[in-house]
């Protein structure tokens, strides 16, 4: 098939794209790009709903939702930080307090295992003490290089949604017609890439919305009927629930933290308890994979089996990473190709 000049400058949009994309993840900067993805989604939506709503501003609907869009992200990481610090304070003015409800807990986890687990474990709870000290102490420089990346990471979390805000900033949606017919072909050719590359993000994060509120009902579920139904009421079951779906929101990650917080929850509850929920919370997870592959799938008209695939492949040359970004790549890459009619 003979392709004309537009569809030769897509596909080398395309492969440059690609290209770009496997060097990102491959250098562990993608997540700076899905944050980035993220604000200048929000940004052109968010301008675009304040051009229609507040005609006699719509000059400056751009500047308007950057400002929001600036003091929500920024009210999310100092809300988070406080009611860390303001945890950690509160544990430092109460230390007995402190200590005796975690020997509480701890007796409680200890006496609900079995017994050919418990042989293994120290026989009180000094000795349980002194061996996660000497560990700590053993790891130290392990540990910091943990909380190191940790911080690098949140720093190429934030770089990235900046980058994010001052491109939806730049972007003028609203081009007049000279500026249009002005633009050099490889230009609108990288525009349009990256128009595709937006939708695709739009799919994506629509389907995380929808599987985290099936995460969270599932979850409700389990919690305030099923367990129940068995006399067991597991503590703080509302704030799980609540923290199911905000947490659901961040692809995979997201699942993990909250499945270990209600694993460790449930724990408190007995060893059996926590056994029977990690089996249902892990069902959920491998459910959420179809799940996602359909609503991208039905978007871009490719099969649940394809991007499961996709999915699979990435996530064995790039890890976690490489899982979480597949369904945006593939998607990308059909949707550029059936734009180009080349499929």
């Amino acid at each position: 098939m003979l392709l004309n000049h537009n569809q030769k400058l897509g596909l080398f949009c395309l492969a440059l794209f690609s290209v770009s994309f496997i060097i990102l993840m491959q250098v562990h900067l993608m997540p700076a790009v899905i944050a980035g993805l993220l604000t200048y989604t929000l940004t052109q939506k968010l301008d675009d709903f304040l051009s229609r709503k507040m005609a006699r501003f719509s000059h400056q609907s751009k500047l308007i939702s950057i400002l929001v869009l600036t003091t929500v992200i920024m009210g999310i990481f100092i809300g988070g930080f406080w009611y860390l610090f303001a945890w950690f304070v509160d544990m430092a003015k109460h230390p007995t307090e402190t200590l005796t409800n975690i020997r509480l807990v701890v007796n409680n986890v200890i006496n609900s295992l079995p017994s050919n687990v418990t042989d293994y474990l120290p026989d009180n709870i000094d000795e349980i003490e002194s061996t996660i000290m000497v560990y700590l102490k053993d790891h130290v420089f392990y540990l910091q290089s943990i909380i190191k990346k940790v911080f690098h990471d949140l720093v190429i979390l934030i770089v990235g949604m900046i980058i994010g805000l001052i491109l939806g900033y730049k972007q003028n949606q609203r081009n007049t017609v000279h500026n249009s017919v002005t633009q050099r072909p490889l230009t609108k050719a990288l525009k349009a890439s990256l128009n595709r590359l937006v939708v695709v993000f739009q799919y994506v994060a629509m389907s995380q919305v929808v599987i985290a509120l099936f995460n969270t009902i599932m979850t409700a579920i389990l919690l305030f009927i099923i367990l129940p139904m068995f006399g067991i009421h597991l503590p703080f079951s509302k704030s799980l629930v609540l923290a199911t779906f905000v947490f659901g929101l961040i692809p995979i990650i997201g699942n993990l933290i909250v499945n270990v917080l209600i694993f460790f929850v449930a724990f408190t509850v007995s060893f059996t308890v926590a056994m029977v929920i990690i089996v249902y919370l892990i069902l959920i997870h491998k459910m959420e994979y179809v799940l996602n592959a359909k609503i991208v799938g039905a978007k871009i008209h490719a099969g649940i089996c394809e991007l499961l695939i996709a999915m699979l492949f990435l996530e064995t040359l790039f890890g976690v990473i490489g899982l979480i970004f597949a369904p945006i790549f593939y998607a990308f890459i059909k949707l550029s190709l059936k734009e180009l009619r080349i499929i």
